[in-house]
């Protein structure tokens, strides 16, 4: 496949609507989900702690400062944006960030809470991850991980990608409760790729963490200005998964660069 310029992803990215003027999460919803953290909500803390010391307008600037959106705690109307060129630039860093850590043999571990729109993207980041000496993690897979009121809950690796899933469906989750799970066996992976309560947990254990985050994930936002140890990559996470090809494309191909 042909080498994809930044312009090329960016317009491509935008057309999909992943980055750009932002359709799927409203104004308001996103500065309630903000409120909802603050407030103690389990599953918009993505497992991360210490979250509610912070007031609505520090973490809408958190937020901007990733996503270029207004920091304004005052504008609710409308839907809200993602700058094109942070998101680009996020994703060759990842990228670049991947292909060091494959080069050198790093133990992986790629999961995400939305199979419906990041998995394919995934995969195909794996992939190229493998390609260079990478090492793919696939935590206790096949066990009832026991978590919530679900009478099986597993994670289920699709072409290494790991997800929440009950037997027969993939699952959209943002609770930290299966990573959290996985976090209980040896050995834990050198560098995570994930989003939502996924994330999260790693970023908690001070795992280095490649992050996917929606406009609408301000816990996300917090632990990056508070400077732990997370890669932001600000994007929609469920788009049509053919939608992310420039976006994996770009990862996969400073992944590649890499000697193989």
């Amino acid at each position: 496949m042909s080498e994809i310029t930044l312009h090329e992803a960016r317009e491509a990215l935008v057309a999909a609507g992943i980055t750009g003027p932002h359709q799927s999460h409203s104004r308001s919803n996103n500065l309630s989900k903000i409120e909802a953290m603050l407030e103690g909500d389990s599953d918009g803390s993505f497992g991360l702690t210490g979250l509610g010391r912070y007031s609505t307008g520090e973490v809408l600037g958190f937020l901007a400062e990733l996503t270029g959106c207004s920091p304004d705690v005052e504008e609710c109307e409308g839907f809200d944006t993602i700058d094109p060129d942070k998101t680009t630039s996020a994703l060759v860093a990842a990228g670049r960030r991947l292909g060091d850590a494959a080069v050198q043999g790093a133990s992986l571990l790629a999961v995400t809470g939305h199979p419906t729109g990041m998995l394919e993207h995934h995969i195909h980041v794996v992939e190229a991850y493998r390609r260079v000496g990478g090492k793919v993690l696939q935590l206790r897979e096949e066990e009832d991980l026991q978590i919530g009121k679900a009478r099986h809950a597993e994670v289920r690796y699709i072409g290494g990608v790991g997800c929440l899933a009950d037997w027969g469906s993939l699952k959209h989750t943002h609770s930290s409760a299966a990573m959290e799970a996985l976090l209980e066996a040896q050995p834990w992976p050198d560098l995570v790729l994930g989003d939502h309560g996924f994330a999260g947990a790693a970023i908690e254990r001070g795992i280095p963490t490649i992050a996917v985050m929606d406009i609408n994930d301000p816990a996300l936002a917090v632990a990056s200005a508070e400077k732990r140890d997370v890669l932001i990559i600000p994007m929609d996470d469920n788009r049509p998964p053919r939608s992310y090809e420039p976006a994996w494309r770009l990862v996969a191909q400073e992944i590649l660069k890499n000697p193989l």
